[in-house]
């Protein structure tokens, strides 16, 4: 779940000044959207900690992700992963709370 404190360290952390992130009141009545956006590389990110936590010793070769939904802190999202039957191509991707995809991504492993 997502909240405002990680949107806005993950914003200083990465040197992103968008308000899109940080300020809801300006997200929410300028923007008009529901709430504050999380980005898109913080979710990338969260996908690689997935992999890396159920595959500690895979490195990974090459990792590829896009941004199909945004996803918003008002709700929580989920990051889900499958790998393929040969076991070095990893499918991961992110739904957001109704289960809409919001990132696909591929990471090839040795």
């Amino acid at each position: 779940m997502p909240d405002d404190v990680l949107l806005f360290r993950y914003s200083a952390l990465t040197f992103n000044g968008h308000r899109i992130h940080y300020d809801r009141k300006y997200v929410t009545e300028v923007e008009g959207y529901p709430g504050l956006i999380v980005h898109g590389p913080m979710v990338a990110t969260l996908l690689l900690d997935l992999l890396r936590y159920q595959m500690p010793d895979a490195q990974v070769l090459s990792y590829e992700f896009r941004a199909v939904r945004p996803v918003f802190d008002i709700h929580p999202f989920f990051v889900c992963g499958e790998p393929s039957e040969d076991g070095k191509t990893i499918h991961l991707w992110a739904k957001d709370h109704e289960g809409w995809l919001t990132m696909d991504a591929t990471a090839v492993i040795a």
